[in-house]
């Protein structure tokens, strides 16, 4: 059953991208997405570029997402605690062919563990007086995720886990490109190679749609966004809580502050994946990304960013964003 906010994300994001899209250069977002050790096993895309490249052309990226949960909730009949640390490396390899096309395949690798991050981030909100949550209740440097409702266990697992995770292939397609402005359509198919048993993968094939756009605001000012729809197949992590879609929703903004340095914040929603719980968990999420990037004559460039959860539950608590990218 899909939500109702998922429902009414369309009627929003129309408007938006006309506006967004109506005017349009080149601005890049930060490779990641949602990294709740539970959601990003599923077809939610990745950023994608709205400016394809030229045929025989293209990028390869390295991407390291490092992410940090700790939460916990219960209703009258069901619960969770969702306590875990994940490490992905994801490499992203693009490719343009004929005048319009391009294509792109991700192979990612993943691990969920009890981490080190937990005394950090208490002391980091200690110090600037944020709010602990679920962090005093729970043991540091554990991992813990286990799922009830109605007194039978739907998921438990405490032990690390890591392995490759399932594979998207995306195939783009340029609907507009000028100095200022661009526009692409993407189909993405994420195959099960992971494991949901190892927390890889979902179990199921994913399919995606995307629209993603960019425009020159001014000469130091780029936005950039993208709006999508998946359809979640039959995965085999918690099957009887999955939702069959959901809706997708990024933008940013970039910043040329100093010669080859870009700092860039950017947002990103999606639709609940479960409905069940009655819990924070099974709700929409919001991310927000702050970070810079740095670009050399060479074609090199590096990103360093932070993710910190607006909408508490669906997303981790901190995720830190580590990209090396290249063209050619």
């Amino acid at each position: 059953m899909m939500s109702n906010c998922a429902i009414a994300m369309p009627r929003i994001v129309t408007p938006a991208l006309f506006v967004l899209f109506a005017t349009a250069a080149h601005a890049e977002p930060f490779l990641t997405r949602n990294q709740n050790p539970l959601l990003a096993l599923y077809g939610l895309p990745s950023p994608l570029p709205a400016r394809l490249p030229p045929a025989g052309g293209g990028r390869v990226a390295g991407v390291v997402n490092w992410g940090n949960t700790e939460k916990e909730d219960s209703s009258a009949d069901a619960g969770y605690t969702l306590d875990a640390e994940t490490l992905e490396f994801r490499l992203h390899f693009e490719r343009g062919f004929g005048q319009r096309f391009a294509v792109r395949a991700e192979l990612p690798w993943r691990r969920v563990s009890g981490g080190s991050l937990d005394g950090f981030i208490d002391d980091w909100h200690g110090a600037f007086g944020l709010p602990g949550g679920s962090r005093r209740r729970l043991p540091e440097d554990q991992l813990l995720i286990e799922f009830e409702r109605r007194g039978t266990t739907l998921l438990g697992i405490d032990e690390s886990t890591s392995g490759i995770g399932d594979v998207p292939v995306a195939l783009g397609y340029q609907l507009r490109a000028t100095e200022r402005s661009a526009l692409s359509a993407w189909l993405t198919v994420k195959a099960p190679t992971g494991s949901a048993d190892d927390l890889t993968g979902s179990g199921a094939v994913d399919v995606a749609a995307t629209l993603a756009g960019q425009t020159q605001l001014h000469e130091r000012w780029r936005l950039f966004g993208q709006a999508g729809v998946a359809w979640l197949g039959d995965g085999d992590l918690l099957p009887e809580l999955q939702e069959s879609f959901a809706w997708t929703l990024m933008g940013g903004l970039t910043w040329s502050a100093w010669r080859a340095l870009d700092l860039t914040a950017q947002v990103e929603a999606n639709s609940r994946l479960y409905d069940g719980l009655d819990s924070e968990f099974d709700g929409d999420a919001v991310v927000l990304t702050l970070g810079g990037s740095w670009r050399t004559a060479g074609g090199w460039r590096y990103d360093v960013g932070v993710s910190e959860d607006l909408q508490a539950g669906a997303s981790p608590d901190i995720v830190f964003i580590f990209t090396v990218a290249r063209g050619y």
